[in-house]
């Protein structure tokens, strides 16, 4: 038979381990798992020495949105799906967010318009939740019946952006999530804790960025896991705690998860990396995000949860702002809070993770694919190697080594964060449903091209994770 792609040779790995076999797709998905295949194929990739995992999920990226006036993220849903096709991340999942009084129905149709015209790999949208009543409820269970949003964001900060919800309303549309299965994403600190330790250190003349992380501490994180979570337990929601960049927030996750509440964290790559002593360095501005980064032991903390199931996502938070916006003020409260990452998932995961000894290779694919697959309602299509599954795939190349610098990376960024990081192992081909969309640095995709992804937790294996 001959069929659209074949890889041959291949070390496929999926969280039921690895296995030695060709790889051959047809409209899209993969139609067969052979050794030593006799079939033809348009075109046939050796991957003889490469490493072939699902493509990566990153459910949490922030393209072509907007701070304040004349200030907007890097990236739009072009630059920022390249971006990711070029680091192995085949699924992106970006976020509409109403303006006040918008109907959520509005907003959507157009995020959605946006995403369509420039995507290069497939999307999906989670929908911010900024006030909440009969109309807004109305609309929310619309968008999950009839047009695949299956998942919501809330935030506990931001009240003078208009982004927080207050805890009455919080429980609310958790009540209303719970009865739909929709998954509750949460930006988690503590709106009012932050506001009096700012107010501190205005008092005390400390703006500058070097002061930053004291500006939002751990326990403001903290306090906030605890208190969704308290929601959770009477809601019975199931939420994921995006972002969490410290080990009180952490531990306050592997509490809840041990009282049966149903409780999923998410940590990004900045915060595995980096720790809160960049602030005092020149390139300060360039580092700053919410949450803030933390010290090392924190760090460390982070890598036990990625190593023990404590953590069960690897998002990448992609808001990355031009330097001219960073480096505005030396102000820390006028910095817009954001940085890249998308591209840089699957190779950091893998460099610092699996090459260290941290992790094995199925607990990276439960990270970037599966388990993501299967809170977000992908589960039927996505974040496996096997027939009739999407053929959303990733060569990875286990001993190239890059240095993540701008000129390496494709964001539409003037600078990278990552500038002076090595890392060993890095995508060589991106596959999204059978199309190789990049390849050795070089983007083939076309925008637009990307699928909208209509998602479902209901059609979906019970999430059993960790």
């Amino acid at each position: 038979m001959t069929f659209d792609l074949l890889l041959r040779n291949c070390r496929a790995v999926d969280v039921t381990g690895v296995q030695e076999c060709d790889v051959a797709i047809e409209d899209g998905r993969i139609a067969k798992l052979a050794r030593n295949a006799e079939d033809q194929a348009d075109r046939v990739i050796d991957c003889r020495g490469m490493l072939v995992f699902p493509g990566a999920i990153d459910g949490h990226v922030h393209f072509e949105m907007d701070y304040g006036p004349g200030i907007r993220t890097a990236d739009d849903f072009r630059t920022g799906t390249e971006s990711a096709a070029c680091g192995g991340v085949t699924t992106v999942i970006d976020f509409v967010t109403p303006r006040r009084g918008q109907s959520l129905i509005e907003a959507f149709e157009e995020r959605l318009g946006a995403a369509q015209a420039k995507a290069v790999v497939d999307f999906g949208l989670h929908v911010c939740v900024l006030e909440v009543n009969g109309q807004r409820l109305s609309e929310l269970r619309h968008l999950v019946s009839e047009r695949g949003v299956a998942s919501v964001k809330v935030f506990t900060a931001y009240r003078a952006r208009g982004l927080m919800i207050d805890d009455g309303s919080l429980v609310r549309l958790a009540r209303e999530l719970a009865a739909m299965d929709v998954l509750m994403l949460c930006h988690c600190e503590n709106e009012d804790m932050i506001a009096k330790a700012t107010e501190e250190l205005v008092f005390e003349g400390r703006t500058g960025i070097e002061h930053y992380e004291s500006s939002r501490p751990d326990f403001a994180e903290a306090e906030a896991v605890n208190r969704i979570g308290f929601v959770s337990s009477l809601t019975g929601v199931e939420f994921l705690v995006v972002h969490i960049s410290s080990a009180a927030a952490l531990s306050s996750l592997r509490a809840l998860k041990r009282s049966g509440v149903r409780a999923r964290g998410e940590t990004c790559p900045h915060y595995l990396l980096f720790t809160k002593d960049l602030y005092a360095t020149d390139r300060g501005p360039l580092y700053v995000m919410a949450p803030p980064l933390r010290t090392e032991v924190d760090r460390r903390s982070l890598w036990q949860g990625i190593a023990d199931g404590a953590i069960d996502v690897v998002g990448s938070d992609h808001a990355p702002y031009l330097a001219v916006h960073k480096s505005r003020s030396k102000d820390f409260r006028e910095v817009p809070g954001g940085v890249q990452g998308t591209e840089v998932i699957v190779p950091v995961l893998f460099s610092e993770g699996v090459r260290k000894g941290i992790i094995g290779l199925e607990r990276f694919v439960e990270l970037t694919s599966h388990n993501p697959a299967r809170l977000y309602g992908l589960s039927h299509r996505k974040g496996r190697i096997a027939v009739g599954w999407d053929a959303d795939l990733v060569v990875l190349d286990p001993s190239k080594r890059v240095r993540l610098g701008k000129e390496v990376l494709h964001s539409a960024l003037d600078h990278s964060i990552y500038e002076g990081i090595e890392v060993t192992g890095y995508p060589v081909i991106t596959i999204s449903r059978g199309e190789v969309v990049a390849e050795n640095g070089q983007v083939l995709g076309r925008p637009g091209r990307g699928q909208y992804l209509h998602r479902s937790r209901k059609r979906a294996e019970p999430v059993q994770l960790r």
